[in-house]
């Protein structure tokens, strides 16, 4: 069974086709009710049209990060799996990792070829891994919400510490597993060298931002950032690795 198995099977790109269309579906069904009900409310057409063309515009931005996720995990996974995570729920920081992880923990390496048994633990271990949001997020976000709203209102400046703190500590971890093993390979310097070129990039963004009030790379300076470092994790690969 594992000698005929494909991570690009036509059965997958079926299976998550059929998952993809029905989102697709759902998201005409959801855009014709909310553009009866906006008429409804007394917006003219001519505003809603424009509406939706800012809308559009500034879905590119997010669309660019999603297409380079699904290129990043297709090299191992397909591109089926990454097309229907990503296109559905998930995210690529989460999906890599969570990737990485299950791989990890059977032996592997999401560069080798897997079998089946292999990438079905690995989708199991991303999907049930998502799932957890879902539940938890309903049942405590409004609580935790609230809490740190709380804090924000009795002292400012310590809710902006603490709401910055959780963000670093998630930045963090991200990072921590990136050059984990930059002590003992190549690859793990590829990483370290990749991530100050990342954040290089990512500064000069902020600086043309508030410098030349260039205010379109709020939206697109995470992309820029992906592409110009996957660009620059090329050459440094091929002198280090």
């Amino acid at each position: 069974m594992d000698r005929n198995f494909n991570v690009n099977h036509p059965l997958l790109f079926l299976l998550a086709g059929i998952a993809v269309l029905v989102v697709a579906i759902q998201s005409v069904v959801f855009l014709r009710k909310a553009w009866k009900r906006a008429l409804q409310l007394g917006y003219t057409k001519e505003r809603l049209k424009r509406i939706a063309l800012s809308s559009a515009v500034f879905s590119i931005a997010p669309a660019i990060a999603v297409g380079i996720g699904v290129i990043t995990l297709a090299g191992s996974l397909g591109l089926p799996l990454p097309w229907l995570r990503l296109s559905v729920v998930g995210a690529i920081m989460y999906e890599l990792t969570a990737a990485q992880t299950a791989a990890t923990a059977l032996g592997t390496t999401l560069a080798s070829t897997l079998s089946a048994t292999e990438f079905s633990t690995i989708a199991w271990t991303m999907t049930v891994g998502i799932t957890t949001g879902m539940i938890l997020i309903p049942a405590f976000c409004e609580k935790t919400v609230n809490g740190i709203t709380k804090i924000g209102m009795k002292d400012r400046k310590w809710g902006d510490h603490f709401v910055n703190a959780l963000f670093f500590a998630l930045i963090a971890t991200f990072v921590g597993n990136g050059v984990a093993d930059v002590r003992t390979s190549s690859a793990g310097v590829v990483s370290a060298l990749v991530l100050v070129i990342s954040a290089l990039i990512m500064a000069v963004c902020g600086i043309l931002r508030n410098r030349l009030g260039w205010k379109w790379l709020n939206d697109y300076a995470v992309p820029i950032c992906m592409v110009l470092s996957m660009l620059a994790a090329i050459p440094l690969s091929s002198a280090i690795v």
